[in-house]
């Protein structure tokens, strides 16, 4: 039998409390958009259908992406010989709800902006702005305090802020096995959350015996990948990714979702493997052709 070095049981110890960690909540309102279309089709026939009936195709998106919102992946996904028709249905599926996570994350970033503007022209916020900002400090788990702060602001907007499509989608990919892994087809989890609510997920099973955390049950994609934005947002693990985001924000430049890949070297065991791996799949799949991309709007 082979002796783990301390180095790497403290390696797995903390690779441990990150997945404990990603179970919190996602608690930011749904997208409410007068054309978004709910989809339950549950086969990739039927998917790709609906995104004929949408004119939704890859190579012209000059007009942008249709919002639609998918139940879950299709069932027959697997069954799927063809990587590239395969590949198409997960990234067509999956682009409309990160623009759509996404587009919550901007109207929580501007409100931040608008209140801290207001607090450096030293107007006295109201109470239902107080209110406003303790209810996003709470949500991006600022610690309280004086939230009127400078410092307040500064780590508020570190954390409220959109992850490229084309890491999303990256992850997804690597996560999800195309969309194919058992918990992403029967708990609609993409990022492998995990819960310890009995009943609120999918037992592992190669769950260690003793164990209690299950793998987290979420009621459609979208909630998944909500939740996993979230988790890069607001987890100790990922301040690097968050501050290499307020760099290039700084230096006035686009975000790239190759470099921001960099600081999740521990969102896996695998560290800096891992963020090849994400770095490869962007590269191979061309992925950076959606960073720019948005909503489809009406006309």
């Amino acid at each position: 039998m082979t002796k783990l070095s301390i180095k790497t049981i403290f390696y797995f110890s903390c690779m441990l409390s990150l997945l404990l960690a990603s179970c919190s909540d996602s608690a930011a309102p749904i997208y409410q958009g007068p054309d978004i279309k709910f989809l339950r089709t549950s086969s990739a026939e039927g998917l790709e259908q609906e995104f004929k009936r949408q004119s939704y195709d890859l190579k012209e998106l000059d007009h942008g992406v249709p919002p639609l919102i998918l139940q879950t992946l299709p069932k027959d996904l697997s069954n799927i010989k063809s990587k590239y028709r395969k590949k198409q249905i997960f990234f067509k599926s999956l682009l409309p709800m990160i623009l759509l996570a996404n587009n919550e994350i901007r109207h929580e970033r501007k409100q931040i902006l608008e209140l801290q503007k207001l607090v450096l022209n030293k107007t006295q916020l109201k109470e239902h702005q107080l209110q406003q900002l303790a209810d996003l400090a709470t949500r991006y788990k600022i610690k309280r305090g004086a939230l009127t702060s400078k410092q307040a602001f500064k780590e508020l907007l570190l954390r409220a802020d959109v992850i490229p499509a084309e890491l999303a989608l990256a992850q997804a990919a690597n996560e999800s096995a195309w969309g194919t892994s058992r918990f992403s087809q029967l708990a609609n989890n993409l990022f492998g959350e995990w819960t310890f609510q009995p009943g609120a997920g999918i037992i592992p099973e190669d769950r260690p015996e003793g164990a209690t955390y299950e793998v987290r049950r979420f009621e459609s994609i979208y909630e998944s990948i909500r939740s996993y934005l979230h988790n890069l947002n607001t987890h100790f693990a990922y301040r690097e990714l968050r501050l290499l985001r307020a760099e290039t924000r700084a230096d006035g430049q686009p975000l790239d979702g190759s470099k921001l890949a960099e600081g999740l070297f521990r969102y896996s065991i695998r560290g800096e493997e891992y963020v090849k791996d994400l770095q490869s799949l962007i590269r191979a799949n061309r992925l950076n052709r959606f960073t720019d991309v948005g909503l489809r709007t009406r006309g």
